[in-house]
């Protein structure tokens, strides 16, 4: 018997090419109103180098913001693209769930793996899942007697909820 404890599971945020496309669009906009906010500032404030040097620090972070979201929003599309290649479409049942103090409605689910993907043979293995779209909720509301779709791959031990048509 080893005692080596088994690998965490990981969440995958599936995200539709809509939505990578969405988030590239406002990453485009955020670097460049970043830079022609600093170009068009530039003469104005030329004289007052601080004033230039606080312009500059705030278009900076701008632009790194937008650097940002660009590179999240391609990660997320090739983990999505990886998921969905090589996972399953199963439906886990709801465990359990408790609503968490959030400004918006948001649950924790505790998710129930199937024996065949966790390795053990006696079901014991869970996820969570912590959540404010409509169908979580739903779910968690109809706790222990309700199920959420998920896109399950156990052999590199990723999953992630299939929200809406990010499935597709």
């Amino acid at each position: 018997m080893s005692r080596t404890a088994a690998p965490e599971w990981t969440q995958i945020d599936l995200t539709s090419r809509r939505g990578s496309w969405g988030q590239r669009v406002t990453a485009g906009l955020l670097v460049a109103s970043g830079v022609i906010g600093f170009a068009l500032s530039f003469t104005a404030l030329s004289e007052w180098w601080w004033e230039l040097a606080l312009l500059g620090f705030g278009c900076l972070l701008i632009v790194l913001l937008g650097i940002g979201l660009w590179i999240n929003a391609g990660v997320s599309a090739g983990e999505t693209v990886t998921l969905k290649e090589s996972g399953a479409r199963v439906d886990l049942p709801v465990v359990s769930a408790f609503e968490t103090t959030d400004e918006a409605v948001r649950y924790q689910l505790q998710l129930r793996l199937p024996e065949t993907a966790g390795g053990q043979a006696d079901g014991r293995e869970f996820v969570v899942h912590a959540c404010g779209y409509h169908r979580c909720v739903e779910a968690a509301r109809a706790a222990p007697h309700s199920v959420l779709p998920v896109l399950l791959d156990a052999k590199s031990r990723t999953w992630g909820v299939i929200h809406g048509s990010n499935a597709s």
